[in-house]
């Protein structure tokens, strides 16, 4: 028994950035194929198991940018301070990580284990994260980008199931994480169409970012080429604008 044990654990280790059962539904017609913003709402609700009304209030009220939405909503999941504490810490400039470590999230909830280095826009993360795994008293150091694009992945991998490593190019293809989920929702339940009319299957190489999208931005409008999330929107003080504190997530 107490080889088994060990044995079990490498084996979820091994196995935990492939393909899974996700959770996706159809919603039928209260929910227009064509309406991103309503799709990621309902997407949310089922995947954070928070009510539509609530996911529709903390979008209108605090995070109007939907990677950030989807974060807030991944460490509120964690953590049993009220909304309002998330939010105003994000008013004076703190880091998404610094609030997760004010949550107590645990730093291995951003991560899929996987066989090999991801990769940009990743692979700086991964490696904080395997010298925090051989030792905690390592301070590991994620920026706000590092988050959003951890949490997008994630999101993306355990709803529509699909193997981790294809989530993050999905996610890292120069769309939000709205756009992402909407277009494998219409492709899974509205014949294949996105918005722009893209009928053809994810074929590993990742949605757009290899096919012509390649240096967008990841509002996927390509006038703010070569910026970071948080310098266009202009609203963070934190880290990483000036990479003082713990590092560039304030992490």
């Amino acid at each position: 028994m107490k080889r088994i044990l060990p044995l079990c654990l490498l084996f979820m280790l091994a196995t935990s950035g492939a393909s899974r059962a996700g959770v996706d539904v159809s919603f039928g017609a209260n929910v227009p194929v064509g309406d991103d913003g309503n799709l990621f709402v309902s997407i949310s609700s089922r995947y954070f198991d928070r009510e539509p009304r609530v996911v529709e209030d903390w979008q209108r009220r605090y995070y109007p940018d939907p990677d950030d939405l989807a974060v807030a909503l991944f460490i509120g999941r964690h953590c049993d301070r009220d909304p309002e504490f998330i939010f105003n810490l994000r008013k004076q400039g703190v880091g998404w990580f610094e609030i997760s470590n004010r949550c107590q999230v645990p730093a291995d909830a951003f991560f899929v284990a996987l066989k090999r280095d991801p990769g940009p826009p990743y692979s700086r993360a991964y490696g904080h994260w395997k010298k925090y795994r051989h030792d905690h008293r390592y301070v590991m150091v994620l920026s706000d980008d590092d988050v959003r694009h951890l949490v997008g992945a994630r999101m993306i991998h355990e709803y529509y199931g699909v193997p981790f490593e294809t989530a993050m190019k999905w996610r890292a293809s120069g769309h939000d994480v709205r756009a992402v989920m909407a277009r494998e929702y219409r492709q899974r339940h509205a014949g294949g169409e996105g918005r722009d009319g893209d009928r053809s299957r994810e074929d590993g190489r990742g949605r757009g970012g290899d096919n012509g999208d390649k240096g967008k931005s990841d509002k996927g409008n390509g006038h703010d080429k070569g910026r970071s999330d948080e310098h266009r929107r202009g609203n963070v003080k934190g880290d990483d604008h000036k990479g003082g504190g713990k590092g560039d997530g304030k992490g």
